[in-house]
């Protein structure tokens, strides 16, 4: 495998960049971003996937480690090929297209120029579990409101130690799940000056 290839940009075209390599110029296909970004620089090192194809060989590149992972987990959906991972992976950055699997957000992705209904599906069956690194899961109500409460009693103006805050604020969150942020810090606020 051609883990990356780096060197002299001797072209850019729309989806591909030239590389000067010992004498060579190798041709790697790149998103349009990617391509627009390396217009008139000097050198470039891009993150490569080699696809072996009965006629010929094709060389990917990316700009970031993600956005090739994106790409071979893209290439691991039946019917999905080099041209159709690379088009999803030049329409929405990694975060983005993580993001539209786990939301089940199917125009996102056959709105994509060569992706339709059923391979956007396909693509959000076989990904959602794979995607989790580049988009986690929304934080629950509790945890978002734990953390807000917790914020605001380890500020400068409060500034009650984080450890300490916390507790009292899981045990609040506990006792009542359904306690607003609001009360959660006024409570937490007796607890503490109690402790």
């Amino acid at each position: 495998m051609v883990e990356f290839v780096a060197g002299p940009v001797v072209e850019a075209g729309e989806e591909y960049v030239v590389i000067a390599l010992g004498g060579l110029g190798v041709q790697v296909a790149v998103p349009a971003r990617t391509a627009a970004e390396l217009r008139g620089a000097e050198t470039a090192r891009l993150h490569t996937h080699l696809v072996l194809r009965e006629d010929g060989l094709e060389l990917w590149g990316f700009a970031t480690r993600e956005e090739r992972e994106m790409f071979v987990a893209l290439l691991s959906v039946p019917q999905v090929g080099p041209k159709l991972a690379f088009r999803l992976v030049s329409a929405l950055p990694p975060g983005e297209l993580a993001a539209a699997v786990r939301r089940g957000d199917l125009s996102a992705l056959d709105g994509v120029k060569g992706i339709g209904r059923r391979t956007a599906q396909r693509v959000m069956v076989e990904l959602s579990e794979k995607l989790a690194r580049w988009a986690p899961a929304a934080p629950s109500p509790e945890a978002e409101k734990a953390q807000v409460a917790v914020k605001a009693l380890t500020s400068k103006v409060l500034g009650f130690p984080e450890a300490e805050a916390r507790r009292a604020v899981e045990k609040l969150l506990r006792e009542a799940p359904d306690a607003s942020v609001e009360e959660l810090i006024r409570k937490a606020l007796s607890l503490l000056a109690k402790g």
